[in-house]
Formats: C-alpha cells, structure tokens, sequence
C-alpha cells in the first residue's frame, strides 16, 4: 500500500470510528482508487451500510467476503465478519445471478452495462422492477423482466442462440434517454447539417466537468482534514517543548507525523486546484461549443448543464429537438 493510500486509509478509519460515515466513505474511496486492496474495499461497503447505500455496499462487500476467502492469510474470525456484513447488504437489495452458456456476453440492467460473463459476483439492484438484456455479437439478445424484493434472489441460467450468417449486425444498445417525440430523428438531423451542436458533445463535455468538480471537493475536504492534523499536531509538539526539535537530526515521530500531514495537504491541496482548473476548461469549452454551433432560430434547442450537488453529479437536459 502507498503512503498516501495508508493515510487516507487511516483517514478513514479514524472518520468511522467518530460515526463521520460520509468522510470515512470518501476516504476510502480515494484509497481504493490508489490501492484496490480488498481491506480498503471492505472498510468502504462497511461506510456505506451506515449511510444507507446498500446497492453499493452489497457490490463492495461481495468482492470483499470473496476475495477474503482466496487469501490464505486471512484469519477465520475475518471471514465471518466479511460474510456477515454482506448478509446484511443483501437482505436490503435485490440479488440477480446471471449464467450463460457464451462468455463474453455483456449483462445489462435496465440498460445500464454491469458486467460481462462470467461475472464473478451477482449483480445488485433496488427493489422493484427490472430489464435484463443479454448481448453478444454472434448471438441474438435475451431480454427479460424480473421483479425482486429486499431480500430476494433470482437466478438466470440464459442459453443464446447464435445468429443466423445472413442476420443483419445487432445494433448497440440505445443511451438511457426518454423515447423521442414524433419526427425527432428527422429535426436531429437537420440540425446537425445546420451546424448545430451535437448533442453527445454537450453531454459529454458536461459530465466531464462536473466529474472534475466534483473530485475538486472530494481532494478539497481530504486537504482540510490533513491541514487540520497538521495544526493539531503543532500544538502538541508546542505543548511539549516547541517545533525546533523537529529541525534537528532523529526528529521523533509526531515530527515526522507533521511533516507527512503537511505534504499530504500540500498534494491533495495541488490535486483540488487542478480538477476545478480542468472543471472549469471543460465547462468553458462545451459552451463556447454550444454557443459557435447553437441551431437556427427557427429550430428546437436542447440545453444542457453539470447538477453538482449534496448528493452527487448529474447532468440537466432541457429542451428537444
């Protein structure tokens, strides 16, 4: 594990045991993405069962307790405690085991991509009501409909039927978008010989720069919490007979503590400036974008704009063609 990836990991750590469940999650996830060690992975399903998360939670903790069981150093007490929080994940979601008889075949949910078969763990979803769809090229799709409660488990053993030589190619899955309006497609496609923006890019570009602001919080927070370290640990070190001891040669620990939450600050303060520096020249370009290309007067416009809230990232889609 890197030095950084063991800070935020302490950070974490430090974070759950003062119930702080939303900074204990962000940490790990910034530690997960420099390390994927199952330990980060399993404090991070363990934060997200606190905050309620369980989808999440149940796709982290199932990696956890299965990747546990593969390490011949884990310890049996470790193995029961991972088993029993994804118990605990799964009784709150639904839990959809596909099987096919082709590997390579891509599992769609509700035209979202989950994976592709085989798929080592199963594939977790909300309550309700559910579109599985089953895609390879050789072989015609399978599509069906599930409905699962909290706590319930389907499991789907698929058997694709290769296509015909003469078939036509199978077309790629359409975005989750609502279904367009009556003539649509045609008015989409003067636009884009008018010289309109292209919808994609818009979307894209938006979804970039929210991304990038987001990170820019998430790097913005971690650099509060290690400045905050930082000056605790200075008046400790005050407290005990001042900072000058740290500038002489075999400093003790809490001087090297400091000097590690000031550079870990000093990074993850460079890493926010950057992503908000990239948020806002993508932001700037997609507009200058929209602006250059925007349709005729006469035509419908579609508008589109980063949400970036409390509750995540999204994108706003207003208009049509």
């Amino acid at each position: 594990m890197t030095q950084q990836a063991r800070k935020l990991f302490k950070e974490g750590v430090d974070a759950f045991a003062q119930a702080r469940w939303a900074d204990a999650r962000a940490a790990f996830l910034a530690a997960l993405a420099l390390n994927p060690h199952y330990t980060i992975r399993g404090n991070l399903g363990a934060s997200e069962l606190k905050l309620g998360r369980y989808r999440d939670a149940a796709e982290h903790l199932a990696r956890y307790a299965r990747e546990l069981t593969e390490d011949a150093t884990s310890t049996a007490a470790e193995r029961e405690r991972g088993a029993a929080m994804y118990a605990e994940a799964q009784a709150k979601v639904g839990t959809l085991v596909v099987r096919t008889d082709v590997d390579g075949a891509q599992v769609f949910v509700d035209g979202m991509l989950r994976g592709q078969t085989p798929l080592p763990d199963p594939v977790f979803v909300d309550p309700g009501a559910h579109t599985i769809s089953v895609r390879h090229e050789d072989y015609d799709t399978k599509n069906s409909a599930v409905q699962l409660g909290a706590g319930g488990t389907i499991e789907n053993g698929l058997q694709l039927t290769r296509r015909s030589a003469s078939a036509p190619p199978q077309k790629p899955l359409a975005p989750m978008l609502p279904p367009p309006a009556s003539g649509a497609e045609e008015h989409a496609g003067a636009e884009e010989r008018a010289g309109g923006p292209r919808t994609a890019v818009l979307i894209g570009g938006a979804a970039t720069a929210g991304a990038a602001a987001v990170a820019g919080v998430v790097f913005t927070v971690l650099a509060n919490t290690n400045a905050s370290d930082a000056e605790e640990q200075r008046s400790r070190l005050r407290q005990e007979g001042g900072l000058d001891a740290c500038n002489a040669p075999g400093a003790g620990a809490r001087c090297t503590e400091l000097k590690d939450a000031v550079a870990a600050r000093y990074d993850l303060s460079n890493a926010a400036f950057w992503s908000f520096v990239g948020a806002g020249t993508v932001g700037i370009g997609t507009l200058v974008y929209g602006l250059i290309s925007r349709p005729p007067t006469n035509a419908r416009r579609v508008q589109v704009a980063p949400l970036v809230g409390s509750n995540g990232l999204g994108i706003g889609v207003r208009g049509g063609f």
